[in-house]
């Protein structure tokens, strides 16, 4: 599938951010919205973030460049005609999205691949009874797109497989990094992910085990620091010289105990431990680790030293 232009539905915080990603990408994108006042202060909103996040924009190319890709629309038919990839980022509202995907089976081409940014909605529950579902999917992006690149791609059981594959192929070719979630579940995962810190917080918070201010600065002055190079999992894998394994082996049993008070099961097992010793040893040999490991290093101190310079470091 050869994607050209890109229609988007919607045109608040994350519709005008996808816009800048794909007219970034050197993409003609039409961007529709129902409210006038919305559309008036469209251009506005979209020079002013493409203009704070220029560094991003291609070599030689301009603000005014990449806003003239973008044209707004009062009417959703307008803005669909010829679109090779339609992006619903409406209201999360169940019956709102069943309405407008009724509309957009109508509405849009045989071919066009047609994405949905909902957080938590699969595409079962509002798709599956129209003509165009085999052509559904979820595109679901950190928030804001255009700075944060990670964005899920989860198909629902009747979406064809070369849709995902082509959605997947052109979320890189705007410069995305998509994960794949294999199977619809509420929430997706990146929200499952970030509530189960958000609600543990909530806890300590709320069981007077610690300040709010001092909560903010585990992730900001901790977690946050190591995670802005490492994912949890390559993290782990540095914690012990003999890897994830061993680490894994040697203190896996805090983590079960803690899933166990929640009323879970052990998660770390000798299943999963297997598959993440496959993962991180097919990133790097065991014998690298310590180079890595000299990497991280060095990585947190230039990321420390850039917030010292900005005057972001808490001292509190």
């Amino acid at each position: 599938m050869n994607i050209e232009k890109v229609a988007i539905a919607g045109a608040g915080i994350i519709g005008a951010s996808w816009a800048i990603v794909y007219a970034r990408s050197g993409l003609q994108v039409a961007i529709f919205d129902h409210s006038a006042e919305g559309r008036a202060a469209l251009p506005g909103r979209l020079a002013e973030a493409i203009a704070i996040s220029d560094a991003l924009l291609r070599p030689g190319e301009t603000v005014a460049q990449v806003t003239a890709r973008i044209t707004i629309h009062d009417n959703l038919a307008d803005a669909v005609a010829d679109a090779d990839f339609v992006h619903e980022c409406i209201v999360e509202k169940l019956d709102a999205k069943v309405a407008i995907f009724a509309e957009l089976d109508r509405l849009a081409g045989p071919d066009a691949i047609l994405a949905t940014t909902t957080s938590s909605f699969p595409v079962s529950k509002f798709a599956s009874e129209l003509a165009c579902r085999d052509r559904c999917i979820v595109v679901h992006p950190a928030t804001p797109p255009h700075l944060l690149p990670v964005t899920e791609i989860c198909p629902a059981p009747f979406t064809r497989a070369d849709v995902t594959d082509a959605t997947f192929r052109f979320m890189e070719a705007c410069g995305q990094t998509p994960v794949h979630i294999k199977r619809e579940i509420p929430s997706f995962v990146l929200n499952r992910m970030q509530a189960a810190l958000v609600v543990e917080m909530f806890r300590c918070l709320n069981e007077d085990l610690i300040s709010a201010e001092d909560i903010d600065k585990i992730i900001s002055q901790g977690f946050g620091m190591r995670w802005a190079f490492l994912g949890p999992f390559e993290g782990v894998d540095l914690n012990a010289k003999g890897g994830i394994r061993q680490y894994l082996e040697n203190f896996g049993f805090l983590f079960n105990e803690m899933a166990n008070e929640l009323g879970f099961a052990d998660v770390v097992t000798d299943k999963s431990i297997d598959a993440l010793e496959a993962y991180a040893r097919n990133k790097i040999p065991l014998d690298k680790l310590q180079e890595k490991v000299s990497w991280r290093d060095q990585s947190i101190i230039a990321l420390r030293q850039l917030k010292d310079a900005r005057g972001t470091v808490d001292r509190g």
